[in-house]
């Protein structure tokens, strides 16, 4: 088959408009993670300004959130805020203490907690739940989770033999997580992208975690004392105190460096040889 000039000309006109479109279809918006804060926060004090809460009834784990009809007390005049500054993005957290707990730990961001839950979404869709007592390890949760369950404590054990676990006066509340301290611009399963997240929560218990082994827990290596334990680390080697076996880097395991005494997991009577200050497990030199 001859194709004639015109022909030729017609094909190749199709095939530009076949490959702008290609690329057209491939041009997506950039996640803005500055810009997305700033709307999760305007739909997070809308909800807040829009809707109340009904504690939970005596022996029930969470309350109840419901839509403004006449005179109830917005949320957002009961609700705390916490600041928060992730990967150089500052955040806010809005959260709601129906009861703190009586127990003597708040947890770090790392530690492990016995909780239950119940998570929505700005729709009032129930996305997850866990109605039994589950131990989660925080780190392994979303940010949301670290930061926001450090405003709570655990109960007392009241457990029968045979029962299921039991526990009175425990942390009570509710966390409003903006998308970036959840689960951001990928979702999870049934939630979207972007989608700030609400959590009802009781916390039973608090384990203090020791992630690398070291004899120390985490909360105590912490240095600078900022909750973010990524940025702590005395050898500069790229891991964080927490999660490095050799603090100081000098070859000598912390385990080894007498760096807990009375194995509370405490550093607080650490061996200091040179008394400079610098207990030895974090001083390379020593």
């Amino acid at each position: 088959m001859k194709l004639t000039l015109n022909s030729i000309f017609y094909i190749f006109l199709l095939g530009i408009v076949l490959v702008s479109c290609k690329k057209d279809d491939d041009d997506t918006i950039p996640h803005d993670p500055e810009a997305q804060a700033l709307l999760d926060d305007e739909n997070l004090v809308d909800f807040l300004q829009t809707h109340y809460y009904i504690p939970p009834a005596e022996g029930e784990s969470f309350g109840v959130i419901d839509t403004i009809l006449n005179d109830e007390e917005p949320l957002y005049s009961i609700v705390k805020t916490k600041d928060i500054t992730y990967n150089e993005i500052d955040y806010k957290l809005y959260y709601l203490v129906n009861n703190v707990g009586e127990a003597d730990l708040y947890p770090s961001r790392t530690d492990s907690v016995l909780v239950k839950y119940n998570g929505f979404d700005l729709d009032s869709t129930n996305f997850d739940s866990k109605t039994n007592f589950t131990w989660l390890k925080l780190s392994s949760t979303i940010q949301g989770w670290g930061y926001g369950f450090s405003f709570f404590k655990g109960g007392t054990n009241v457990s029968q033999p045979g029962e299921p676990l039991a526990y009175e006066n425990t942390g009570k509340g509710v966390l409003f997580i903006p998308s970036g301290l959840a689960y951001g611009q990928y979702g999870s399963g049934s939630i979207g992208v972007n989608e700030p997240l609400i959590f009802h929560i009781e916390l039973a218990a608090v384990k203090r975690v020791d992630t690398d082994g070291d004899g120390i827990f985490d909360i105590y290596e912490d240095e600078n004392g900022n909750g973010n334990f990524n940025d702590d680390d005395t050898d500069e080697d790229g891991v964080p105190n927490y999660g490095d076996t050799d603090d100081d880097g000098d070859g000598i395991l912390t385990i080894n460096e007498n760096s807990d005494p009375n194995g509370d997991g405490n550093p607080d009577d650490a061996l200091d040889t040179d008394e400079d200050g610098t207990p030895d497990y974090l001083d390379a030199d020593n």
